[in-house]
């Protein structure tokens, strides 16, 4: 196994990469936490492995693909090892980092069931400042409901996950700022043309034009010689 191979997959069909393996240490984390009786532990690390799982048929680009993967890792581990209290800085990093990594992934799956315009398409400056909005509107929308989720747990559950009022602003702007990150990194995506779909080494250099299963079978524009296109991909040696 070449060392291309080892960063890039595939290994085996129930273990592609390492980003797999991101995934099976979740899977672990929640099956170790059920053991030890850690109720806590065991819902958040149980939720995180099974959004890391569902997305796994879609076949993301790899660097989305891990992305999302690790925002599930740093808030599953991140409250089954209780960093959240131990680390002040903790909340205010995942707040940022989890619209950051998240957004232009639900972004990229509604490209995919035909919602919004996809990243590898012919798209012009106009559409790029779409991408940003649209994606930079997610991220802030999953800050402001995790933070609605939050009050309602205070309020029905009796727990204190809301310090306070500039506690939850501080979130809030963290969330803004993750998005807009996110948004911008998707729209430099766009820009390079990059595909949609992870690519399979040893048969195209970049990623396949359509995912399996995949909404939309129709013909889409896509840039002459980019990744993606006819004249971007070539069989690799």
């Amino acid at each position: 196994m070449d060392t291309r191979r080892i960063l890039l997959g595939d290994w085996h069909p129930l273990l592609r990469d390492g980003i797999d393996v991101l995934r099976l240490a979740l899977v672990v984390g929640a099956v170790v936490a059920g053991i030890a009786g850690d109720a806590h532990a065991l819902a958040y690390l149980t939720v995180a492995s099974a959004i890391a799982l569902a997305v796994r048929p879609l076949d993301l680009p790899r660097p989305y693909d891990l992305s999302l993967v690790l925002a599930c890792c740093l808030q599953g581990f991140g409250e089954a090892f209780g960093l959240y209290d131990r680390l002040a800085w903790f909340d205010s990093v995942v707040h940022f980092t989890i619209p950051m990594l998240g957004a232009p992934v639900i972004y990229i799956a509604l490209a995919r069931a035909d919602v919004v315009p996809d990243p590898r398409d012919d798209t012009e400056r106009r559409h790029h400042v779409g991408i940003f909005v649209i994606t930079f509107a997610l991220g802030a929308a999953i800050g402001a409901v995790w933070e609605l989720c939050e009050w309602a747990s205070d309020h029905r559950l009796g727990s204190r996950l809301q310090l306070s009022n500039d506690d939850t602003v501080g979130d809030l702007l963290a969330d803004t700022l993750g998005a807009a990150t996110g948004a911008a990194l998707l729209v430099v995506w766009a820009v390079r043309g990059w595909g949609s779909v992870r690519r399979i080494p040893g048969e195209n250099r970049y990623e396949a034009t359509e995912a399996p299963g995949s909404v939309s079978s129709a013909p889409r524009r896509r840039r002459a010689g980019g990744p993606g296109s006819r004249a971007g991909s070539r069989r690799s040696g």
